[in-house]
């Protein structure tokens, strides 16, 4: 039977915690209110993969300008359509509760990229979706199904972790037996 220690955690582990928490933290304060550099990454991105797609975009700052087939349109991506409050969100999480050991802590560190790659294909949908129907549909397809999407995609990313590193409930029930 394997029993772990649910207090806050050793010196050290507080201050790693600490930092990273601390870093985030520090990022929003001093990036604001443009966030840079992640929401010009993000559009540089979606307009890379829109090229090879072949769709003439391309990424000016946070914008990317899209060249539609009547039409030129503007996307700009602000801090919250980059991902910020998402990766925040998932990294407080996780390293916020004590329960958790520092490795898997670091090995959730990992999951950062996928959900930066999941949100950067979120905003390619909102992009293709209105270069297939209208803006219109692009700005309804982003406040909803975008919404449920990225945050599905948080659910599964975390539940995956939990998984990966056996702190899901299910699994600790049964180390616990």
């Amino acid at each position: 039977m394997y029993l772990k220690n649910h207090k806050m955690g050793d010196p050290v582990s507080l201050i790693i915690r600490g930092c990273i928490l601390g870093a985030c933290f520090l990022y929003v304060i001093l990036a604001f209110p443009l966030y840079k550099p992640l929401p010009q990454i993000t559009a540089y991105l979606n307009a890379q993969l829109l090229q090879l797609l072949h769709i003439s975009a391309v990424a000016v700052d946070n914008l990317i300008v899209v060249s539609f087939p009547e039409v030129t349109r503007i996307y700009e991506l602000s801090s919250e359509c980059s991902g910020l409050v998402l990766y925040i969100m998932f990294l407080v999480g996780i390293f916020i509760v004590p329960a958790f050991s520092l490795r898997h802590r670091l090995i959730a560190l990992g999951f950062v990229p996928l959900l930066f790659f999941g949100n950067t294909l979120r905003v390619l949908a909102g992009v293709m979706v209105g270069y297939h129907f209208s803006a219109e549909s692009s700005e309804f397809f982003h406040d909803t199904f975008g919404q449920i999407i990225i945050f599905s995609w948080v659910l599964v990313c975390f539940i995956i972790w939990l998984k990966i590193t056996h702190n899901f409930p299910k699994d600790k029930m049964e180390v616990m037996k």
